[in-house]
């Protein structure tokens, strides 16, 4: 009689069942989409950027103009003399100020190597109570240093993109730093897009001093100590107006900013404070007005 007893087989000498090759090329397939997704992106991006350049900036840079120190040896001899007599008042902490024009400014960033930046960039000619303008000159990044084959892929053209026009700012001098906040700015060619403003529209006029700070912070540049001290920016009668007084303090957003946040939180406390008040005092009218509709309902 033949033996009904069937053979248990072993799962590990099992052969595995074989697998199928579409799991791994769907996986390459979606790579390669992704890849192909990414890349076009980028390329639609690089495009549009360098589209956008040509309808607010110009191939030919036309550089701010730059004082002419030659003529103007009296009033720059002038502008050196009061800026010693200002430094040597806050040395010995008395108070002072000192009034600058607009040709000031322009014989500054002429004279001084620290401003040498701004040669040929910004050009100020017209002070008011309100802000300061000028002429401006902004290169931004020509599309000739793109690759060569991503140019002739994306019909990119190799040109030059500079913003030349003019410019409406406020100064500011907060926590040692000088700073020009653009509220305009004018092309000499169509409109600045919103986005290009935001990234353009703060420069650091004390940048290459606080450069100089990080690049050796054991010898701080002596301007830039001198700003720190100041006490007040101001604009009046066509001047801008630095002041020094030993009784005050200099000007800081993060100070105001840290008073502002502290009053926010203060203000939340009493938000919170008043709604959990006004939530028990309805608590309490609620319990007493449901006392009393069990009062007359007993009563009656």
């Amino acid at each position: 009689m033949p033996d009904s007893t069937v053979e248990k087989q072993d799962p590990q000498n099992t052969p595995d069942a074989p697998r199928s090759p579409f799991a791994g090329c769907l996986i390459l397939i979606v790579m390669a989409i992704v890849v192909l997704v990414l890349v076009t992106s980028a390329g639609y991006s690089v495009k549009k950027q360098t589209d956008a350049y040509k309808t607010f900036t110009e191939e030919a840079p036309k550089p701010a103009p730059v004082a002419d120190l030659s003529k103007h040896d009296a009033e720059l001899n002038s502008l050196v003399n009061r800026l010693r007599h200002f430094d040597h008042e806050i040395e010995n902490k008395q108070a002072a100020e000192i009034s600058l024009t607009p040709l000031d400014i322009n014989l500054a960033f002429a004279h001084y190597a620290v401003f040498e930046n701004f040669r040929g960039q910004l050009s100020f000619d017209t002070f008011t109570d309100t802000h300061v303008s000028g002429v401006l000159h902004y290169p931004f990044r020509s599309t000739s240093e793109l690759p060569s084959f991503i140019r002739s892929t994306l019909n990119i053209a190799a040109r030059d993109n500079n913003l030349n026009g003019r410019f409406t700012a406020t100064p500011l001098l907060t926590d040692g730093k000088l700073l020009l906040n653009m509220t305009e700015i004018q092309s000499n060619i169509g409109q600045v897009p919103e986005e290009w403003f935001a990234g353009i529209s703060r420069f650091l006029i004390s940048g290459e001093l606080e450069q100089k700070l990080k690049d050796d912070p054991k010898n701080p540049p002596l301007l830039l100590s001198k700003l720190k001290k100041i006490t007040s920016l101001t604009l009046k009668d066509g001047s801008l107006n630095l002041a020094y007084s030993p009784d005050h303090t200099p000007p800081s957003i993060k100070q105001e900013s840290d008073a502002m946040a502290t009053k926010a939180k203060q203000l939340v406390a009493l938000g919170a404070l008043i709604f959990i008040l006004t939530m028990i005092l309805l608590f309490i009218v609620l319990s007493r007005r449901q006392k009393a509709r069990k009062k007359e309902a007993h009563s009656s």
